[in-house]
């Protein structure tokens, strides 16, 4: 039976998307892998086993997969008794000796770094770090998972010799959790929006490319006429952004934003269920996970033009382009104000969301599992 090793790392119980990502994954991965046992890779602390299953075992090892522990990993386990290494998360360690498939979520710290770090020393230093690992991920892999079509474009223009070895696998939705009914009432969020206070919603990273600073300008124009309407802003990331401070001190702004650094999943549902409106007009997208939550909750949306959100919101949504001021503000008021907009993208993303699965996630995924198993392809 053959062995897969799979770096669950980011498998914390602090939740993040790619964390969310490879356990929903191996969930519904290996009930189906019934040829395979795994070995899954967990920081010391976070024993529970994701799945309970005989062909599952955890290997304990400090670090996140982002960090520079995956570096050494590789030479104090080079995995050469193990058939497939899997990285959910980009990085794949260097001194790994059996073929290995890397999920690349986007090509921004190559193509766009400017929108993943403000300051310029840090752009420098980490897109160089990178630049160094994603190029080993990539150009090693006899696979390589990505999660949109927009991605593979991206991995194409920066790695046209590898382009044959992409196979786009979207991310699933999990309907029944995603769902209304799982939504606690609007007095379970007294604690962050006091009672009564409606608001519209932002939920994602302090990067740049989330462009934060741009919707927040928009949205505080496009409500001139609503000044009770409030902004939320989930923001469970964030460097220094200093544009965000100087926008938060300025008259008339900071009363109307509610910042919440991280929320409990509970937290999250109730969020969406009760928001006017999910704003995420990105300049750049691997995917956009909280656009199809969103668009499961039923709730009004607002996205960028992004390929990647066009992708995935598959037209559910109201759109304006990222860097357009004025198209900013043009489609908050339609998202927040215009009645029949809103109810077409709530009936329209409803249906678009169901297209999303994680079973069928795992499934493609198995596939890319036995391709790269057969041996075609590069080699480590």
């Amino acid at each position: 039976m053959k062995r897969i090793v799979i770096d669950a790392r980011t498998v914390t119980a602090k939740k993040s998307g790619i964390g969310n990502y490879a356990e929903a994954l191996i969930r519904h991965l290996v009930p189906i892998a019934t040829e395979l046992r795994f070995t899954l890779i967990r920081q010391p602390g976070d024993t529970a086993p994701i799945v309970d299953d005989p062909r599952v075992t955890q290997l304990y090892l400090p670090g996140e997969t982002k960090s520079a522990s995956t570096f050494w990993i590789g030479r104090v386990h080079p995995f050469e008794d193990a058939d497939l290494y899997h990285s959910p998360a980009d990085i794949v360690p260097w001194g790994v000796r059996c073929p290995w498939v890397s999920t690349i979520h986007d090509m921004m710290w190559l193509e766009t770094p400017h929108l993943c770090a403000a300051h310029r020393p840090t752009r420098l230093v980490l897109g160089a770090w990178y630049r160094a690992e994603y190029t080993h991920a990539i150009e090693g892999a006899r696979r390589i998972i990505t999660i949109s079509h927009a991605s593979a474009a991206a991995i194409g223009r920066v790695y046209p010799d590898e382009a044959h070895k992409v196979r786009v696998v979207h991310h699933g939705l999990d309907l029944a959790r995603y769902d209304l009914s799982h939504a606690g009432p609007r007095e379970s969020l007294d604690h962050l929006v006091r009672a009564g206070v409606r608001y519209a919603l932002i939920v994602g990273q302090g990067s740049p490319y989330k462009n934060h600073p741009g919707m927040l300008r928009a949205f505080i124009e496009a409500s001139k006429s609503d000044p009770q309407l409030k902004l939320v802003l989930v923001r469970r990331f964030s460097r220094t952004d200093r544009e965000m401070n100087d926008l938060l001190a300025m008259p008339g702004v900071a009363e109307r934003v509610i910042t919440v650094p991280f929320v409990k999943d509970a937290e999250l549902l109730a969020l969406y269920r009760h928001a006017e409106a999910l704003l995420m007009a990105s300049h750049a997208e691997g995917f956009g996970m909280p656009a199809l939550e969103a668009m499961s909750m039923e709730v009004p949306l607002l996205v960028s033009t992004h390929p990647a959100l066009a992708e995935v919101t598959g037209g559910a949504a109201i759109s304006a382009r990222s860097d357009d001021h004025a198209d900013l503000v043009r489609g908050m008021r339609e998202v927040l104000f215009d009645r029949d907009r809103r109810e077409a993208s709530v009936a329209a993303g409803k249906r678009r969301a169901q297209d999303f699965s994680w079973q069928e996630c795992a499934e493609k995924t198995l596939a890319v599992y036995r391709e790269a198993l057969s041996g075609a392809g590069s080699t480590c």
